[in-house]
């Protein structure tokens, strides 16, 4: 418990390791949890929610949690829970930490042994793909062992975003960890306390839902039970707590020591307690951190987790914040519903900002208490969403991006929801969503242009008709799309603050501008991709029609976009 492996930011903005006891107890004093690794920096910040959860057995309510923001936790119940549970939280004890303390090579086989690698999204592991693993990269090198730090980190992010595959120890092929493919949504406030309230939903789990270091130690016998032949154990995680503590491996840290200290070169490593259900969860037992998404195939109706994509920022999906029920007809004429759900840590942090200011003037509707109570020191160089003078909840969105069961890539964004969202939700949700139609408009204008445009230069003036999979190689050549989006992630967050300082039709219209001028550069790059000669120039004077005409939908009325979107 008293290992120093969190990493925190100072208010000053320097960046340090401290016990888990310190940041729970004093969490006012640091800014956020920043790992500088995504994976990582989501794991601890899970960690830190499940153990107040259960130190604090709540909050019960909106009041509560309100409270515990105004006022802080509970000191000296959190601490109380932190010693009755202090020798399960060490890393080399013999209960160690989310370990099996059993799991030793030398007494079950070598066999179980392996690098410290395997506990790594992007150094080596198995799910990795080559061009994301370390080793593959030019000069890349990877680290020959771990500090006991380092170690206690890998092993988070490892039982929290364990791809599901092949294994063969214990079993032929491991399950996922419960959200390894998910995104994870996480409110952010101007300090770290305020950051952990934001995101503790209301709790009331009970002894279902204990976490491993509440549980008897999981024993190499224990994991042999789970897979004996032909009677796979599964279980379904009892609440936000285990689903967030989750034994996704078997694994044992073997500790080193050398002069430099203790080092830990290699793990025990094997199948976990394999998970029951869809890991995201289901009914009243769903994580908090998740947005769910209407199934868009018409024989199932069960929502789906919303995962980063390679192709797209999250801005593109800003609605996956504020799902709302798909509505269609059936064939015998009904109205048939397909729910969807915000992730509900960013559901709680607007209502958590309307019942602190509650509780502090009750005669006073307006506005919800500001989160930039400590200033320009939190606000880093370079950050795109400095935290405004006013009420704001900057959101961040965690995630690895995966295919096929392989890992390519991991991703953290910020986005900061303006005073709207809150005061306003389904008014901020349906602005967005005219905001996301605009954009969506004369991207597939564009999009078409550049397919008429490699036609018409595959037809060399119409001497022959080129094959549709050549126009689509073609045209998947060309980057006017990409250039196109990745112009507008900036006047997009713009937008969002513009719905604060501005007029709904203002705040449009400035939007609107930003789509025209990334459509006229995305448009050059095709023009310059054609060339200047003959054929290229009367391909570009053929291809412009259908972005022309979205540019032309855009320029009429909002009532004529939405239409022409329909």
């Amino acid at each position: 418990m008293n290992e120093a492996f969190v990493p925190v930011v100072a208010p000053g903005g320097e960046r340090q390791l401290v016990s888990l006891r310190e940041s729970l107890l004093n969490a006012r004093q640091y800014r956020r949890i920043d790992a500088g690794h995504p994976l990582q920096t989501a794991a601890l910040y899970r960690l830190h929610l499940a153990l107040l959860h259960r130190a604090l057995a709540g909050p019960k309510d909106m009041e509560e949690a309100a409270r515990w923001y105004r006022q802080g936790f509970p000191a000296e119940r959190l601490e109380a829970y932190l010693d009755q549970y202090a020798d399960r939280f060490d890393l080399f004890g013999p209960q160690p930490f989310m370990q099996v303390g059993d799991l030793n090579p030398a007494e079950v086989g070598e066999n179980f042994r392996s690098h410290w690698v395997r506990l790594s999204a992007e150094e080596g592991s198995a799910n990795t793909t080559a061009l994301y693993n370390v080793e593959a990269r030019p000069g890349g090198e990877r680290t020959d062992a771990l500090t006991p730090a380092q170690a206690a980190l890998r092993l988070l992010e490892h039982q929290s975003f364990a791809l599901g595959g092949l294994i063969k120890r214990f079993t032929t092929a491991a399950k996922a960890a419960p959200v390894a493919t998910a995104a994870l949504f996480l409110a952010e406030g101007s300090d770290l306390h305020q950051t952990l309230c934001l995101n503790l939903v209301p709790y009331r789990g009970g002894p279902e839902d204990a976490p491993p270091w509440e549980r008897p130690p999981l024993t190499v016998a224990d994991i042999r039970a789970i897979y004996a032949p032909e009677q796979e154990l599964l279980r379904v995680p009892g609440g936000y707590v285990s689903r967030s503590a989750w034994l996704s491996r078997s694994i044992l840290l073997l500790p080193e020591e050398t002069e430099a200290g203790t080092v830990i070169r290699t793990v025990g490593f094997g199948a976990g307690e394999p998970l029951d259900g869809p890991g995201e969860g289901t009914g009243a037992n769903i994580d908090p951190m998740v947005s769910l998404r209407p199934s868009r195939d018409p024989k199932n109706d069960q929502p789906f987790p919303y995962k980063l994509r390679r192709d797209r920022l999250l801005w593109r999906d800003m609605n996956a914040l504020l799902p709302d029920p798909a509505a269609e007809n059936t064939p015998d004429g009904k109205l048939k519903v397909r729910p969807g759900r915000p992730p509900e840590t960013v559901s709680h942090a607007r209502a958590l900002m309307l019942e602190v200011r509650r509780q502090a003037a009750p005669q006073q509707a307006d506005p919800p208490p500001s989160q930039d109570e400590a200033e320009e020191a939190f606000v880093e160089e370079g950050t795109p969403d400095a935290i405004a003078a006013h009420p704001v909840i900057p959101v961040l969105v965690f995630g690895q991006l995966t295919d096929q069961g392989k890992a390519f890539a991991m991703r953290q964004e910020t986005y900061t929801l303006p005073e709207a969202f809150i005061r306003q939700p389904e008014r901020f949700r349906d602005d967005v969503r005219e905001a996301l139609e605009d954009a969506g408009l004369v991207g597939e204008g564009l999009r078409q242009s550049v397919r008429w445009l490699a036609s018409a230069l595959l037809s060399k003036g119409g001497e022959r008709e080129p094959h549709k999979d050549d126009v689509s190689r073609l045209a998947a050549q060309i980057p006017a799309e990409p250039t196109y989006w990745a112009e507008l992630d900036t006047p997009f967050r713009t937008f969002l603050a513009d719905l604060d300082r501005m007029t709904r039709q203002q705040a449009r219209a400035r939007w609107q501008s930003a789509i025209r001028r990334a459509a006229r550069s995305g448009w050059r790059t095709a023009e310059e991709a054609a060339g200047l000669n003959a054929v290229g120039l009367r391909a570009v004077q053929k291809a412009g029609g259908p972005l022309g005409k979205a540019l032309a939908i855009l320029r009429a009325s909002p009532q004529t976009v939405t239409e022409a979107k329909t």
